[in-house]
């Protein structure tokens, strides 16, 4: 059985690229809103987002919207 392999920095970008900021209606990326994103080898992603208010009302549907869209690719176990 081979191991899937992992995405690159930039496909996990094209992924969140597809994330729209749910005020804003404007992509995540476009909008500057992704500080990082980084992949282990087990499949582990680290993301990390600016919000675009403190306190923002929207976290909890970003934070599944952006795990959802990274889940999506094949090699990524969690986020």
């Amino acid at each position: 059985m081979s191991v899937p392999a992992l995405p690159s920095r930039d496909v996990m970008l094209t992924a969140l690229s597809k994330v729209n900021d749910p005020e804003i209606r404007k992509p995540i990326t476009e909008l500057g809103m992704v500080k990082s994103v980084e992949i282990d080898d087990a499949g582990k992603v680290d993301l990390a987002i600016f919000l675009t208010v403190s306190g923002c009302p929207m976290k909890d549907t970003l934070t599944r919207d952006t795990s959802n869209a990274l889940l999506a690719l094949e090699g990524v176990t969690s986020v």
